[in-house]
């Protein structure tokens, strides 16, 4: 049986935007990693050494609750503790406001930032090992 510290280490902290920018190297290209329907994602190195793939989420998708979407894959990944499925390190979740100009006048917009973390596995994505297999029924 699993003790308290086993299952703290196991939950999934809430990380900042801003520290995601540093651990990647502002989402550098040199760190790009993959890419996909909802978001990209980058190799990052937290200041304990931990090496974790950052996927950022892309803003709200035309016709999707973007925001319900996030909770739910959140919540089912904090959820799911199997070998055969990487685990949820953290996530990350804020809306700011930003000054910009806007046909000559200077007004505040709203942006929402969200990723999720993940551990890092080398050898690249679930896809490219599973191209090449051949599936019997």
């Amino acid at each position: 049986m699993e003790n308290e510290s086993q299952l703290a280490s196991a939950t999934p902290r809430d990380f900042t935007f801003q520290l995601l920018k540093q651990i990647t190297n502002d989402f550098s290209e040199d760190n790009r990693i993959g890419v996909g329907g909802y978001g990209v994602v980058y190799k990052g190195t937290l200041d304990n050494g931990e090496v974790i793939a950052v996927k950022k989420l892309y803003y709200k998708h035309p016709g999707l609750d973007s925001d319900k979407q996030f909770q739910n894959e959140c919540t089912n990944l904090m959820r799911v503790h199997h070998q055969n499925i990487v685990r949820l390190v953290g996530y990350c979740h804020e809306i700011r406001h930003i000054c910009v100009e806007h046909n000559g006048r200077y007004v505040f917009a709203m942006v929402e930032d969200r990723a999720l973390c993940f551990e890092y596995l080398e050898g690249g994505s679930l896809d490219k090992h599973l191209t090449g297999m051949i599936c019997s029924t």
